[in-house]
């Protein structure tokens, strides 16, 4: 019987071990031969200078309209806020409080007059859904019905798909019958 090795490697460590070596070896290349941040930066501005200039372009406009907006007294700020108030110029209050009324005996009226409304909306509503409920109860003995009709239905929808493949089939039969002169 052999010698029992010291060591054992499994075997899909050693396949990843030898696939990894050279990528580490690349690796090691590219650190001893990498171009410094000079030479690359005069790299860059040989190649790309157009793209440089149009950035730094923009990011000094940037940087200014940030600013102007920080200022709430810029012409940028007034012009963002009616951009964002969609032209119309002023921001109107969508439920607005009459000052006359605000208060005052006839206010007071009002208000009990909308809330009466509002009740007797929720009340017809309320109304509305007892009836609804009062109808399905009754409709129970009509959808038993509705059942059996369905069933009846399905049968039916059968028996007729049944006599479709047969009459298909006997055509088929007699076509090749006639066609071939032979059965097969």
């Amino acid at each position: 019987m052999p010698p029992k090795p010291r060591v054992q490697i499994p075997v899909h460590v050693f396949v990843y071990t030898i696939g990894f070596i050279p990528c580490v070896a690349y690796g090691y290349y590219w650190y001893k031969n990498a171009p410094t941040d000079e030479e690359f930066e005069t790299e860059l501005r040989k190649n790309y200078s157009h793209n440089i200039r149009s950035s730094q372009d923009k990011h000094a406009q940037m940087t200014t309209f940030l600013q102007n907006m920080k200022d709430p007294n810029s012409d940028q700020h007034k012009k963002m806020d009616q951009v964002l108030l969609g032209g119309r110029g002023q921001q109107k209050r969508l439920y607005a409080v009459d000052e006359t009324i605000y208060g005052t005996n006839e206010g007071s009226k009002l208000q009990q007059e909308a809330a009466m409304v509002q009740q007797r909306e929720k009340n017809k509503k309320k109304g509305r859904k007892k009836k609804k409920k009062e109808s399905v109860g009754e409709g129970a003995a009509s959808e038993e019905l509705d059942a059996e009709n369905d069933n009846m239905q399905e049968i039916s929808t059968v028996k007729r798909s049944v006599a479709a493949v047969a009459v298909a089939g006997a055509l088929a039969a007699s076509a090749s019958l006639f066609l071939n002169g032979k059965r097969s």
